[in-house]
């Protein structure tokens, strides 16, 4: 055998066949297969040409092909070299709902380069790009500072956290290799061909992409992002569902972040209930806008445990243009200076002028410093976060805390009410963008939300005696609210395993 090798014939003919084009690969099989040929026994599984102008490449996925081998997954890992539980490809699966009609269909699906990508639009550091001549959206690993923000909006599952290097990482269609006419390792892994790559018109993404239409079953539209993947040959007649619908999986905790927006809200309510009874009577309490000053520094140094990279931090600004989490950061940043002058001018009995002025400035970014918090999370598309529920939540944490500890009981109650009952509606299962939440509150969550419930009701009723202690106890039910903020979101992905 190894003999056979070193005959310069044999040789000649593995150099040939190492130099084939596609083309002369087609030729060769329709030489040898001329008398049966059709068009189903030879397919590139991919292109011939790079795309053009308005064009970009795309997975082609056919679901009757895949079998959930995972030998895509394996090929991935093995040729980007993953670590041991990090996976930039996944498969889950669809059943039939149908009794006369049963049927399963795995679901193979990486990163889906989408046409507006939400990774990109929502990262404060610029660690996205989206090549103009490919389509395909890389993630820069050296611009990237761990915040994992980008896995709230992406409605896919693509960035994957890695918790080794701290950072976030993806597929990027190994382009390396198609540059070099080298189909991607979860292609070429295929034992049935069921991924391909493909050259698709903006246009063709665009106007599928404007239906209410998802991916497959279990996804949501893809006028959120247009993906350019396709997946074909669905079985429909069946009334496919993903494995995992109904499952109760709690979201992830992100306690840092829980920390940040309790502890942020509830100084910037305090310090600016003080300016309006200053703009009042005249008068402010030192102490509580110390208080109020150092609950939020404490909210806001928090944050950085959520990083994975907390030296790249001062990266934050650059995506201000189109990140809400960087122009939360500014405006977090810009408040921490003003505040500060506030106290500066209080503490030191500066002219009332000094004391309004630097007053004012801080309470307004305070204000601003809230609603981005809201839109960061608004603008995701976990239906729990949306903008109106978010914005109530925020905000009656903000005026609940901030009015109960300048001493306006009566009028606390209303912001805690209001509080209060959000989260009684969710878990009573009332409200219909929070199905999924309120399963969870009353499932796996349960023990969570009754003592977030009870203990605000506490400290409303605690209010008719007009003690301190009902601020506080407000403030600790709403860190446990906080929680279930986070733990009872609704993820939106692809198809899951039931297990996965």
């Amino acid at each position: 055998m190894i003999s056979s090798f070193k005959d310069p014939f044999i040789n000649e003919l593995l150099d040939e066949q190492q130099n084939l084009t596609a083309v002369d690969r087609f030729s060769k099989k329709y030489d040898t297969n001329q008398s049966h040929f059709s068009s189903n026994v030879y397919s590139d599984l991919i292109p011939l040409s790079k795309p053009k102008k308005n064009e970009q490449y795309s997975f082609e996925i056919d679901l009757s092909a895949c079998s959930g081998c995972k030998s895509c997954v394996s090929a991935c890992h093995s040729l980007n070299g993953l670590d041991h539980n990090e996976s930039w490809r996944d498969v889950g699966a669809l059943f039939g709902t149908k009794r006369d009609k049963p049927m399963q269909q795995t679901v193979t699906s990486a990163c889906h380069h989408c046409m507006d990508p939400a990774c990109a639009n929502g990262c404060p550091t610029l660690a996205y790009e989206k090549d103009q001549a490919t389509g395909i959206v890389h993630h820069l690993d050296d611009q990237c500072m761990g915040c994992r923000y980008c896995e709230m909006k992406c409605p896919y599952d693509a960035p994957k956290y890695n918790d080794n290097l701290g950072i976030i990482r993806k597929c990027d269609m190994c382009q390396s290799r198609l540059e070099t006419g080298e189909a991607p390792a979860c292609v070429q892994a295929c034992p049935n061909e069921a991924i391909k790559i493909r050259i698709v018109r903006n246009e063709e993404i665009l106007e599928e992409s404007n239906t209410d239409e998802g991916l497959v079953p279990g996804t949501i539209t893809s006028q959120y992002t247009k993906p350019s993947s396709k997946y074909i040959n669905l079985i429909k007649d069946s009334n496919p569902r993903p494995a995992d619908y109904g499952n109760l999986k709690e979201s992830a905790s992100h306690s840092p972040l829980m920390l940040m927006l309790t502890f942020t809200q509830a100084g910037v309510g305090i310090s600016l209930i003080e300016f309006i009874k200053w703009l009042a009577n005249s008068q402010i309490n030192q102490y509580t806008i110390l208080i109020g000053i150092a609950l939020c520094f404490t909210g806001l140094l928090s944050s950085f445990l959520h990083l994975g990279k907390p030296s790249k931090a001062w990266k934050a600004f650059l995506g201000w243009r189109r990140s809400w989490l960087s122009r939360e950061i500014l405006i977090f940043g810009l408040w921490s200076a003003t505040s500060l002058i506030f106290l500066f001018f209080t503490l030191s009995g500066f002219a009332s002028k000094w004391i309004t002025i630097s007053g004012a400035i801080s309470s307004l970014l305070g204000i601003l410093g809230i609603y981005s918090s809201v839109m960061v999370y608004a603008d995701t598309p976990r239906p729990s976060w949306n903008f109106k529920l978010t914005c109530l939540r925020f905000f009656s944490t903000t005026l609940g805390v901030g009015i109960a500890f300048s001493g306006w009981f009566f009028l606390a109650a209303i912001p805690m009410f209001i509080s209060l009952s959000i989260d009684i509606i969710i878990m009573a299962g009332k409200n219909s963008n929070c199905i999924h939440s309120g399963r969870l509150m009353r499932g796996p969550l349960k023990n969570l939300s009754l003592i977030r419930i009870f203990t605000a009701i506490i400290a409303i009723a605690l209010l008719a005696f007009s003690t301190v202690a009902s601020a506080v106890l407000f403030f600790v039910s709403e860190i446990f609210g906080r929680s279930l903020f986070f733990r009872s979101s609704d993820e939106p992905k692809m198809p899951g395993l039931i297990n996965s």
